[in-house]
């Protein structure tokens, strides 16, 4: 992974991008693009502003939260410079997040809800707050417990669905909460690896 960044940047490729990652390769990928961002220098000040605003009250508690998402310059710092694409880098921002907030303890909960936003925003797209579009659970052989479908009018009436929702499925925000506490769980790990690592990454 490393080998192939070096040449990335040799080249000047636009940006690097993974077919189909592996959750083994792509934790590695990750720790180690971690440690390259932590070393980054035109980030920082970025990372230093978001991790003051989530520091500032309590979050969970506002109708309305922050995006906490990097700034576009800083998203086009990276690509130029490291060759990380912006999905891959998405990611990381919430670990860098996670890592520059201490104690982590007195902040969990408002990190929590900044998760919970970016999950919810993966889910429904960004206009997460329209009435135009409805979720509604579906039975599904196919991954049972994060099976639901959306539907957006084309008027922006309420869609009228006509779905029949099996009742024994988790409802729509215990699906998100499963969601959720996976990414935690992510970001928890990889933030564990590169904190005992330091900048030697070792996997």
């Amino acid at each position: 992974m490393e080998v192939v960044n070096n040449v990335a940047i040799t080249e000047n490729v636009y940006d690097l991008t993974v077919e189909e990652p592996s959750e083994k390769f792509q934790h590695i990928r990750t720790c180690i693009d971690i440690n390259r961002l932590r070393s980054f220098d035109p980030i920082k000040p970025d990372i230093d502003s978001a991790v003051q605003t989530l520091t500032k009250g309590k979050l969970s508690k506002k109708a309305q939260i922050p995006r906490f998402t990097p700034p576009l310059n800083a998203i086009e710092k990276v690509r130029e410079s490291l060759k990380i694409n912006k999905k891959q880098f998405l990611k990381c921002w919430e670990i860098l997040i996670y890592l520059a907030l201490d104690p982590i303890d007195k902040y969990m909960e408002d990190y929590t809800s900044v998760i919970t936003n970016h999950v919810r925003t993966d889910i429904l797209g960004k206009d997460i707050e329209t009435p135009k579009k409805q979720v509604v659970d579906v039975p599904s052989s196919f991954e049972p417990e994060a099976s639901f479908v959306v539907f957006k009018s084309v008027n922006g009436e309420e869609a009228n669905t006509n779905v029949q929702v099996d009742e024994n499925k988790p409802d729509q925000e215990q699906q998100l909460k499963q969601l959720v506490e996976e990414r935690i769980r992510e970001i928890k790990l990889v933030a564990e690896k590169v904190s005992k690592s330091g900048q030697t990454l070792k996997v």
